[in-house]
């Protein structure tokens, strides 16, 4: 997956996704009991505070990206 593809599934610019040291390699597959068509990944701890309110989310928290969006290319 393309680092633009998820920076806009989750509603972030690619630069946001840096300062947050997110790529598309630190995803990690559903667990059996968890939904087998999602990905996710955990909220890293040098995530700035302007990012986790604007998300809603909370450091070390999982969050889910579709698995659909690895099939994705940009136009």
């Amino acid at each position: 997956m393309k680092r633009s593809i998820l920076a806009k599934q989750l509603g972030l610019s690619e630069e946001e996704l840096d300062e947050m040291d997110l790529d598309p390699e630190d995803l990690d597959e559903g667990e059996v009991d968890e939904e087998s068509n999602t990905f996710f990944f955990t909220v890293p701890e040098n995530t700035p505070q302007r990012i986790l309110g604007k998300k809603g989310w909370s450091i070390g928290e999982r969050v889910k990206v579709p698995v659909d969006l690895f099939n994705l290319t940009e136009d």
